[in-house]
């Protein structure tokens, strides 16, 4: 007798096809990553070559800006200017690499050793303000 039930049931089961499986509950289901959001910058350098000129005052005034309200390490850097032992400093060395691959002068915005963006000359205190987020 049980055997005949589990044939029927096998039967039917082959001719009607496995009910749907059940959905996990809410709370159960795994969740996607986190977007990963965009990396704070930590500082701005100016990179410059003296031949071609000095550093505008609107630039120096809108690093002096990103100092003081931003709390972001804003300098400017001579491209001639070496440690030292003649290497230029570790600190900004992936940053002076991205401002040579661009057009000198250029503002280098970085997040740790991480060059987020580079602006070719920026004409303004408010470009200068602008390129760090």
């Amino acid at each position: 007798m049980i055997r005949a039930v589990f044939l029927v049931t096998a039967g039917l089961v082959l001719l009607i096809g496995l009910p749907p499986m059940p959905t996990l509950p809410v709370w159960a289901r795994p969740t996607p990553p986190a977007p990963v959001a965009p990396a704070a910058a930590t500082s701005a350098t100016y990179v410059y070559e003296k031949d071609r000129g000095a550093v505008p005052v609107w630039v120096t005034t809108g690093l002096n800006r990103l100092n003081r309200e931003r709390k972001v390490v804003a300098t400017t850097f001579e491209v001639d200017s070496t440690t030292g032992s003649g290497d230029v400093p570790a600190t900004i060395r992936p940053g002076v690499a991205a401002a040579r691959k661009n057009t000198l002068p250029a503002l280098v915005v970085m997040s740790g050793s991480t060059v987020l963006r580079v602006i070719a000359a920026p004409a303004t205190e408010s470009a200068v303000m602008e390129a760090v987020p």
